[in-house]
């Protein structure tokens, strides 16, 4: 044992032992917990709510990219009539654990894959458990987008997916 971390001191005619280690006491461990706590408690609501926009502006991006990817093909083959949309829909993100399914409408699936059957479609991205409070998400042919929270739609053409 080093020499100066233990000493012992004779008082009324008694030794006792007198450490030079210094440690927590109990009260300051309950304020550092109790710190933390707080600390969580305010953080983890806000980090929860980052994850959701994050992962709803993802999903923005990949409808957009979608939209782009019908109107490519469209010109492709001259019509929508001929635009397959095959691997289009489905889970988002493709890998991981899905916050969103993709849907396509109006449609037909023939022997030859599915296609659109006009001109006039429509991209819905309805959420999956994680994402359920944060609404449905549709973008149409003509630009117009909704959120669709709890029966209540907000559609237009410029932000309504983030208000």
């Amino acid at each position: 044992m080093p020499k100066d971390s233990l000493q012992f001191k004779q008082l009324n005619g008694h030794y006792q032992a007198k450490s030079n280690l210094a440690g927590f006491t109990l009260i300051e461990l309950m304020i550092v917990i109790a710190i933390v706590g707080i600390l969580a408690a305010i953080a983890l609501p806000s980090y929860k709510s980052y994850t959701v926009k994050s992962k709803r502006a993802d999903m923005m991006t990949e409808m957009q990219n979608i939209a782009s990817n019908i109107e490519a093909k469209k010109l492709a083959t001259g019509s929508y009539t001929s635009v397959k949309i095959d691997g289009l829909a489905g889970n988002f993100p493709r890998q991981g654990s899905a916050a969103y399914t993709i849907a396509i409408t109006p449609i037909s699936t023939t022997a030859d894959g599915t296609k659109l059957t006009s001109g006039n479609w429509t991209i819905t991205a309805a959420p999956t458990a994680g994402q359920s409070a944060d609404g449905t998400l549709t973008l149409a042919a003509n630009g117009t987008k909704c959120r669709i929270i709890n029966s209540v739609s907000k559609c237009g053409m410029s932000d309504e997916w983030n208000k």
